[in-house]
């Protein structure tokens, strides 16, 4: 895993001042992009076609009328013996599958109602299962593990805190800042590898704001006002400093082939590190985001 590190460190120092490559630095995560596989390689994920689950299993719906749809699978076991770091600590048994609402009557799946989308841990072994009627079958792929290094985007508040600046209160500071140069934004995007950007671990790669806040102000607000309350507000972020580094990227999966989510957009599972300490993948959070 050094020389991803490595990579990251050769391209801080080329663009930035010391002090400011070390602080950028500090922030790098590790993850695991997933990319299609050929025949020779060790496949860690799967994307569409039809899910494997044990017998009895049932099929995770809205409410008890409307499926959802499978968006595809990660395999732990296989991930665990490649040896690829992906950042989070995440459970070496099983598989996990993901599924969303897709339907034409009720829209996308929403992150503020947890019954539209789902994330089962399964830890046994399993048959393929047919879709139920009413649901999308997306094109399926095979995905093999690439060790890259991931970073918080520009927009992520999290990137000028680390560098001592309040974006708000100087925002042309930031805008004139190194960091925000796009030799070196476009240095870090090629290093972070070729679209699609499927993706475990690490910080998300974002398509409008940063979705692990997204998952923070979420996560308060049904705190605040229950459930299926609605989207984010930023009247909830006095509450955030608590939740908003808590949650970390679980599984990212990008438009790709004929498979596009909303505008060539990206969907988003979000854990909490401390539920991730306890193998406990119970609660979960959903982000999309599309241009």
């Amino acid at each position: 895993m050094s020389g991803i590190f490595d990579d990251a460190t050769r391209l801080a120092h080329q663009h930035l001042d010391p002090a400011t490559a070390e602080a950028w630095l500090h922030l790098v995560r590790p993850a695991v992009a997933l990319v299609e596989s050929t025949p020779d390689d060790a496949v860690v994920a799967r994307l569409g076609g039809q899910p494997r689950l044990p017998v009895g299993t049932p099929w995770p719906h809205l409410g008890t009328t409307t499926p959802l749809s499978y968006v595809g699978e990660l395999d732990l076991a296989a991930l665990s013996r490649t040896g690829h770091e992906p950042g989070i600590q995440l459970p070496v048994v099983g598989r996990l599958a993901f599924f969303v609402l897709d339907d034409d009557r009720y829209g996308f799946a929403d992150g503020s109602d947890p019954d539209s989308y789902r994330v089962l841990h399964l830890t046994e072994d399993g048959s393929t299962v047919v879709s139920p009627a009413g649901t999308y079958t997306y094109a399926e792929q095979s995905l093999t593990p690439r060790q890259v290094a991931t970073a918080p985007d520009n927009f992520d508040p999290a990137l000028p805190a680390a560098l001592g600046i309040d974006a708000e209160a100087d925002y042309l500071a930031w805008l004139n800042h190194p960091a925000q140069t796009p030799a070196f934004s476009d240095a870090f995007d090629r290093l972070r590898g070729p679209v699609p950007r499927h993706q475990v671990g690490g910080w998300a790669i974002a398509v409008q704001g940063p979705v692990e806040l997204e998952a923070a102000r979420t996560e308060v607000r049904r705190r605040s006002l229950g459930p299926g309350a609605g989207s984010p507000s930023d009247a909830v972020d006095q509450d955030l400093p608590n939740d908003e580094n808590r949650w970390v990227l679980l599984f990212q999966v990008d438009s790709y082939d004929d498979v596009l989510w909303g505008d060539v957009g990206t969907l988003y599972w979000l854990a909490r590190t401390d539920d991730l300490a306890r193998s406990d993948l119970s609660n979960t959070r959903f982000v999309m985001q599309c241009c």
